[in-house]
């Protein structure tokens, strides 16, 4: 069966009447099972479709979370439902709390260097990660770390790009809120 009378079975009334209640048993196991098989560089792409597919069908565009249990909650992201395990249950094979917030801090400090790269004409990669240090006995984040992974072509003035690159990363927000020590490391690539 070739790609395209796939996609024509798609549209056919059968689908549009079996589909809905298929989706749900073969959706999970068929992206459990190949997602691995998919090239690396294409399955980041194919896992922001879905994503975007998810959150652009949802009519409910609220964020939430949904208590379950001890430490594990459902929580709406715009329509992508998240299982999530936090706190001292949490586990590296689910998205915690803890998780989305380092995401949604390394994306705004991301796009904040982006941007300035951007404006001041020096094309670059930007790539950042970062880690933080909590303690349970305080209840809060003790320290945040980020590396600003940068990729820039050519020959560069390294301190002066990194000073850019840290006065870009002021226009971040999410670091501005934060009442910890935030440990923000320049590493060139």
């Amino acid at each position: 069966m070739n790609p395209e009378m796939i996609k024509e079975m798609m549209n056919s009334e059968m689908a549009k009447e079996m589909a809905p209640k298929m989706m749900p048993e073969i959706m999970p196991e068929a992206l459990n099972k190949f997602l691995p098989y998919i090239p690396e560089d294409k399955r980041k792409e194919f896992i922001a479709k879905i994503v975007d597919i998810i959150v652009s069908k949802d009519e409910k565009k609220e964020i939430y979370a949904e208590f379950l249990d001890m430490f594990e909650t459902l929580l709406n992201i715009k329509g992508l439902i998240v299982h999530s395990r936090g706190g001292k249950g949490s586990v590296k094979e689910m998205v915690s709390p803890m998780d989305l917030f380092l995401a949604g801090l390394c994306g705004c400090i991301c796009i904040a260097v982006g941007n300035t790269l951007k404006d001041n004409n020096i094309k670059a990669e930007v790539k950042v990660d970062g880690k933080v240090e909590k303690s349970f006995e305080l209840g809060k984040i003790t320290k945040v770390t980020l590396n600003i992974h940068v990729k820039v072509d050519g020959d560069v003035d390294k301190e002066k790009l990194k000073d850019i690159i840290l006065e870009g990363s002021k226009k971040c927000l999410i670091s501005n809120s934060l009442n910890c020590e935030v440990e923000k490391n320049v590493i060139f690539e």
